[in-house]
């Protein structure tokens, strides 16, 4: 067909219509005005490149971007080294040509959980959590699943975004700094919730620290506010086997946690055997990614009791969140959030209820491997893949490109000082059945092979006795001075007698 029909036909500019098939302006080229810097090619490139350093957990920012598409244009040829750089102009036109890409808040992940949440970790839980469910007949009995987790409050808030005048800065009033109180809650792949129980920080519990509760809802006190073993045994004791349905040789009961050192012991297996529950700790550092607790529910749990804390202190402008109502928000945060819906959602994205291992699909194990292999020389970039020709050679310009992100994601290969293995319990217990007989007793060889504590003797000991003997000596000589807010202590020392240094010292103080 002739352009001019062509473009009376199908309703185009003639001279639009002729600039793309005589060459004048790209076909790709979807903008109006003058070509892009980058070919299509070459953004391509680019747009492959920052998707898998964001994937890897190695984003880049806006300006990141633009000083790298500028680096990319010099490599190229397309731009000197006096010239100007891209702007942020550049950027917002990018973008537009690429929809797929997103400017997004990244959520932080701690290098250990990074190296952890490997494929090989996962896998391995799955099947051995496979095969407990098969020997106990779990999989049709969601009922019978638990997951336990434990989550920190503190009184103090982050405030929302408030509206205010454009020509101040708003003032949000918050309860000062305090101790942490911990909740430890639960809940069934069915749906079931176990009513939350509340760790303390005192030494006596009192009946004011539950004002407010929801019923069912108990608790104790600790010297931290943390759980321990002890905590954590009488837990599931009192509380758990409480509320939980009845378990029995024929019928055991599942519970998964992480694998805290407070969670391990061997009173607390010994007793889980005997009341016929199956304790299953999950592989270190991948809570964030196979605990439901975690996935699904303690985010929007912290949501809303920051929420909660928000309207109180609104509510009450002359009171603050204090320790006798965090027991009230933290039981109505906590019903709002471990509602039967969020927990099923959870069990199900976690591969656990229905038994799924394909589940591992929607984990990126990218991170880890950062930590193993090269990944450059693993994976093919796109440049290299469009880079071959015909004749089986790269042009020029695609290996120059190519070349240019290869050495950007070098940074990831580069393998960092190796560090000697410790023996830890961790790595004894992460992701499996702990009350097993074969596991049971690989814990107790590492706890008999574990070396006692070594004792400080020598010189160290006796520097250690003069410095108590010193402290003694200070605390008693600043026992007998004034208690005054704004004066800085003062220790004076004499080699006279006691008597005199007394004296001395009263001296001193009349002059001070």
């Amino acid at each position: 067909m002739a352009i001019r029909k062509a473009a009376s036909t199908f309703f185009v500019s003639f001279a639009t219509l002729h600039d793309r098939i005589s060459g004048k302006i790209s076909i790709d080229c979807c903008t109006v005005g003058r070509d892009p810097l980058l070919s299509m090619e070459e953004e391509k490139g680019l747009v492959s490149h920052i998707d898998a350093m964001a994937n890897f957990g190695y984003g880049y920012t806006r300006a990141e971007v633009t000083t790298l598409a500028t680096d990319l244009a010099i490599h190229l040829g397309k731009k000197s080294h006096d010239d100007k750089p891209l702007s942020l102009q550049w950027f917002y036109s990018f973008m537009k040509r690429w929809p797929d890409l997103r400017v997004k808040k990244p959520r932080s992940l701690e290098l250990q959980r990074a190296k952890a949440t490997s494929e090989e970790t996962v896998t391995r839980y799955f099947d051995e959590l496979g095969h407990i469910m098969n020997k106990y007949n779990l999989k049709n009995s969601p009922h019978r699943i638990y997951n336990v987790d434990e989550k920190g409050l503190v009184e103090n808030h982050s405030p929302p975004s408030v509206i205010s005048s454009s020509q101040s800065t708003p003032v949000a009033v918050v309860s000062p700094r305090s101790s942490t109180t911990t909740v430890i809650g639960c809940g069934s792949a069915s749906g079931q919730c176990i009513p939350p129980y509340f760790v303390f920080k005192g030494q006596r519990m009192r009946d004011e620290l539950m004002t407010g509760c929801t019923p069912g809802s108990t608790g104790t006190v600790s010297d931290s506010g943390w759980s321990n073993s002890e905590i954590f045994q009488q837990y599931l004791q009192d509380h758990f086997l409480k509320h939980a349905v009845a378990a029995s040789a024929d019928y055991p009961l599942l519970v998964l946690y992480d694998g805290h050192k407070s969670h391990v012991s061997l009173p607390l297996i010994n007793w889980a055997r005997d009341n016929h529950i199956i304790l299953f700790v999950l592989p270190a550092h991948t809570s964030h990614v196979l605990q439901p607790m975690d996935v699904g529910c303690f985010g929007p749990f912290a949501k809303i009791y920051n929420n909660l804390r928000h309207k109180h202190m609104r509510d009450h402008a002359s009171s603050s969140v204090d320790k006798h109502s965090v027991c009230e928000l933290g039981c109505r945060a906590y019903n709002l959030a471990l509602t039967p819906a969020n927990l099923q959602s959870s069990f199900r994205k976690c591969g656990i209820y229905p038994f799924d291992k394909s589940a591992t699909a929607t984990i990126n194990f990218a991170q880890s491997t950062v930590f193993k292999s090269p990944v450059s020389d693993s994976r093919m970039s796109p440049n290299e893949v469009s880079g071959i020709n015909k004749q089986g050679s790269r042009s020029r310009d695609e290996t120059t490109a190519e070349e240019f992100f290869k050495d950007k994601e070098n940074v990831l290969s580069k393998k960092s000082v190796p560090t000697k293995k410790r023996k830890v319990l961790s790595a004894v217990v992460g992701g499996k059945a702990i009350t097993e007989d074969s596991v049971l007793e690989k814990i107790i060889s590492h706890k008999s092979d574990k070396p006692a504590p070594k004792k400080r003797v020598g010189i160290s000991k006796t520097k250690t006795s003069a410095k108590k003997s010193a402290r003694k000596s200070t605390d008693v000589t600043n026992s007998q001075k004034p208690s005054t807010s704004g004066v800085t202590s003062r220790v004076y020392h004499d080699d006279s007698d006691s008597s005199l240094d007394n004296d001395i010292n009263k001296e001193k103080l009349e002059n001070w």
